[in-house]
């Protein structure tokens, strides 16, 4: 082979790896891009059908649900001990959560100002102010009724999974779809 044609194959072979490169980058961080929480899911409960369903991370309780009357899909905070995480029959629901009708509507008309490239013009409260707390409502599994997170009540309900204990002793972990 003519020095002349080495070169030409080296730099040939040098561009490939090259393109490779670049293009094995690009897919990752696409993918990077596109695990956040664009296309997350997260768990609801259906209240008349007494059953989990996963749902887009961004959608807003209450939510249509998935049979029964419409409207009683609510978020569901899932838990299970780290060493049955992947036993369907293993998880627990600590928790649930959903919004009075003011602060679904005030989040519903912000994220369609969002998705639409708008300003959001009216205010928007800090997620920890007293708006968000007493119009975020929360509830055990059986429980009947609604309590504001901010409640004495509210705040039993979303902290008494802590206490759970596994076969060995270990607290349990929240579990996403």
């Amino acid at each position: 082979m003519s020095p002349q044609a080495g070169s030409f194959l080296k730099v040939a072979v040098a561009a490939a790896l090259a393109i490779v490169a670049v293009a094995f980058v690009s897919k990752r961080v696409g993918g990077f891009r596109k695990t956040g929480e664009e296309g997350s899911t997260i768990w609801f409960y259906d209240q008349s059908e007494r059953r989990l369903y996963e749902v887009p991370g961004d959608t807003i309780p209450p939510d249509k649900g998935i049979g029964g009357p419409g409207g009683d899909g609510v978020r569901a905070v899932v838990v299970a001990f780290r060493a049955q995480q992947s036993d369907p029959s293993k998880r627990r629901i600590a928790y649930l959560e959903t919004c009075t009708p003011e602060l679904k509507d005030l989040l519903e008309k912000l994220r369609a100002a969002r998705a639409s490239g708008q300003a959001f013009k009216a205010r928007i409260p800090a997620h920890d102010s007293d708006y968000f707390q007493i119009n975020s409502l929360v509830k055990g599994l059986e429980e009947t009724e609604w309590h504001a997170s901010s409640s004495s009540e509210g705040r039993r309900a979303m902290t008494a999974w802590r206490s759970w204990r596994g076969p060995d002793g270990q607290p349990p972990v929240a579990c996403l779809p």
